[in-house]
């Protein structure tokens, strides 16, 4: 039985995280009337690009063998945070304006 790298766990959990979080506010973003075309890019391609660097694409690493080495998943764990955090940013300035 091969045993997994440690840090295994809190990645696979980041990647819930984001696979919530982002998907939530993607999926919230990409509805809705837009009164500009740069409405549209702020609030729908925006978060549908979180959505890619956040869920899809570390999703796509793990299929192909990033649980298999140690810096995989301690570059993915980072690489998820940094983007939540980002997208937490993004979402804080999409508030709207006084």
């Amino acid at each position: 039985m091969t045993e997994k790298p440690s840090g295994t766990g809190c990645m696979l959990v980041m990647l819930g995280i984001n696979v919530l979080l982002i998907g939530l506010l993607a999926f919230s973003f990409s509805h809705g009337p837009y009164s500009s075309r740069e409405q549209e890019l702020w609030y729908r391609y925006g978060s549908i690009g979180f959505l890619i660097a956040g869920v899809i694409q570390p999703a796509i690493a793990l299929r192909f063998g990033a649980l298999r080495r140690q810096w995989a998943i301690i570059a993915l764990t980072v690489w998820m945070i940094a983007v939540f955090i980002a997208c937490f940013i993004y979402a804080l300035f999409s508030g709207g304006g006084v």
